[in-house]
């Protein structure tokens, strides 16, 4: 037995978004489905999810869906298993919340339990996650640029070539994980660009594969990443240096614009959604109380970015007691994590430079902080927060 919620009203091709939910429910077992249409996106999409316990997400399974799809220039779709969509949703990926927690249900298997529920109030909870996870992959892809103004000062062109390849790798990487859904595993830049070439076109648009001087670059800078890693000699000019950093700055803000417009499509959505349900109810919020409200989420996001600053206090003895404040358990450990992970780069890089009375220090404390990261327990301090907010609401109410 099928369930179905309402295809869009008015729309034009209500008939075959339903048409083609059935086809591919004929083909795979799918557990829930959703399509999003909004003026924010370029066509339609679809999003599946399916069990993997006995069906494999491989070119047997996507063939068919392909043929399927093939025919329609303005629709398209992404599949995924159950278990990725709900882990990808509770870390507040993007693609999941624009389509999928603020798309449209068209289908839900009764046998199935639903990874995902449509709702306005969860994607405003998710989206400062979103963005947290956003600013945090920015400054990865920055602290790899901190090397390369070296690698030009001392003319190591490879060098600089293999820092700007990990930029490139890493900003594919992110935009195809807000993009569409999940990143791709591949080092040559083309293949991520064909991965979005549908979703995302100007990202497709890096390395123009029609011009033959942007396909050798393209081949230049995969050919420094294997020479790099395999320590073999490979010549690169300053020259081509230059143009390789040139499209690796525009890359970056290519993505942070697509992640902006994304994040605001998502507000947009949700804001439609709130005030279309709200409506419907005699205490309907007045439009000055939603924005007081954005006004006050906003603050609290600018909050939780700005440096943890210690609060120092005499105790009743004359000591002195340094006090650290964490907006949330999350924060914590990533504060926790950081400090791993700082110390253990400077201990790896750090040759005998320890001093003291204890031999070997430095196996000791690699030892002591590899134990510690392992003892971190992962992501229980976003179930904490979450609890703790959901307590404190109740406690409120």
């Amino acid at each position: 037995m099928r369930h179905y919620t309402l295809i869009p009203k008015g729309h034009p091709q209500a008939h075959l978004l339903e048409q083609l939910t059935n086809q591919v429910i004929d083909i795979v077992n799918v557990g829930e489905a959703y399509i999003s249409i909004d003026n924010g996106d370029p066509e339609t999409i679809f999003t599946f999810f399916i069990d993997t316990t006995y069906t494999r997400i491989d070119n047997e399974l996507l063939l068919p869906l392909n043929r399927i799809f093939s025919n329609y220039s303005s629709i398209t779709y992404r599949i995924f298993s159950c278990d990725y969509a709900a882990d990808a949703v509770r870390k507040g990926n993007l693609y999941f919340l624009r389509h999928c927690t603020l798309g449209i249900m068209i289908y839900a298997n009764p046998s199935a339990t639903h990874e995902v529920d449509p709702d306005g109030e969860i994607a405003g909870l998710l989206l400062p996650r979103a963005k947290k996870h956003f600013k945090r992959a920015m400054a990865k892809v920055d602290g790899r640029y901190t090397n390369f103004p070296k690698c030009l000062k001392y003319e190591k062109f490879l060098d600089g070539a293999y820092v700007l390849h990990q930029m490139m790798e890493q900003l594919f990487k992110f935009a195809e994980s807000f993009i569409i859904g999940k990143e791709i595993f591949s080092k040559y830049m083309a293949e991520h660009q064909a991965e979005l070439s549908r979703f995302a076109p100007s990202l497709a648009t890096l390395f123009n594969a029609v011009d033959e001087e942007e396909t050798r670059l393209q081949k230049l800078i995969f050919s420094a990443y294997q020479a790099y890693r395999s320590k073999d000699r490979f010549d690169v000019t300053r020259k081509d240096l230059e143009k390789l950093l040139f499209k690796t700055q525009w890359l970056r803000q290519e993505v942070e614009k697509l992640f902006k417009e994304a994040v605001a499509n998502c507000y947009e959505k949700a804001k439609i959604q709130m005030e279309s349900e709200e409506a419907d109810e005699s205490d309907k919020v007045s439009h000055t109380d939603i924005e007081n409200s954005k006004e006050e989420e906003k603050q609290k996001e600018q909050i939780s970015y700005k440096p943890i600053l210690p609060t120092y206090m005499m105790t009743d003895d004359g000591n002195y007691t340094c006090e650290l404040k964490f907006d949330n358990y999350f924060d914590l450990f990533v504060v926790i994590e950081d400090l791993i992970e700082i110390s253990l780069h400077t201990l790896y890089n750090s040759g005998t430079e320890n001093s003291g009375q204890i031999r070997h220090p430095t196996q000791k404390l690699v030892s002591v902080l590899e134990l510690v990261k392992k003892l971190l327990p992962g992501d229980t301090g976003q179930t904490l927060t979450e609890l703790n907010d959901y307590l404190i609401s109740k406690q409120d109410a």
